[in-house]
């Protein structure tokens, strides 16, 4: 019995030997699988954080890249409206020298227009007082030759009292 126990120990002993083997062997895949699993996890921290990082650096450039758009856009709007300023203040301006200038054709023209009525006018009387005389001229000479008697022709009618 002894002996058996003996054996049973021994068996026992090496059993034991032979799990704190394998126990040992778990102890250090663990260790493996543990530091193996540590690795992949930095790799994909420092991954994560260079993605991170790289994505805040293009959101800050994209940013810029937009303030600078925001600013041009600014800029073009202020030189658009300023251009459409200027240019309504020369269409303006453009239109009240037209309308003076177009008072000072119409005046010119009046005064051309009246200068002509009374150059006709003078130039009517003159016409009127020479067909006068020549009418008076004709009547003597008529007269004078006894082609015509004195009382057809009562007196010389100016020529604008005669309507053709």
């Amino acid at each position: 019995m002894a002996r058996r126990n003996q054996a049973g120990s021994e068996s026992m002993k090496s059993q034991v030997e032979e799990t704190k083997g394998e126990l040992e062997d778990l102890k250090k895949n663990q260790l493996d699988i543990t530091a193996a699993m540590t690795t992949q996890y930095k790799t994909m921290q420092t991954k994560k954080n260079y993605t991170i990082h790289q994505l805040e650096r293009e959101l800050a450039q994209t940013t810029k890249q937009l303030k600078e758009t925001e600013r041009k856009l600014k800029e073009t709007e202020d030189d658009r409206d300023r251009i459409i300023k200027e240019k309504d203040e020369e269409i303006a301006e453009l239109n009240h020298n037209m309308t003076a200038l177009e008072h000072s054709y119409k005046r010119i023209l009046d005064d051309a227009l009246r200068k002509f009525i009374e150059k006709l006018e003078m130039a009517k009387e003159k016409w009127e007082d020479t067909a006068t005389m020549i009418q008076t001229r004709n009547k003597q000479t008529l007269m004078e030759l006894q082609m015509t008697d004195p009382w057809t022709f009562d007196e010389v009618k100016p020529m604008r009292a005669l309507h053709f």
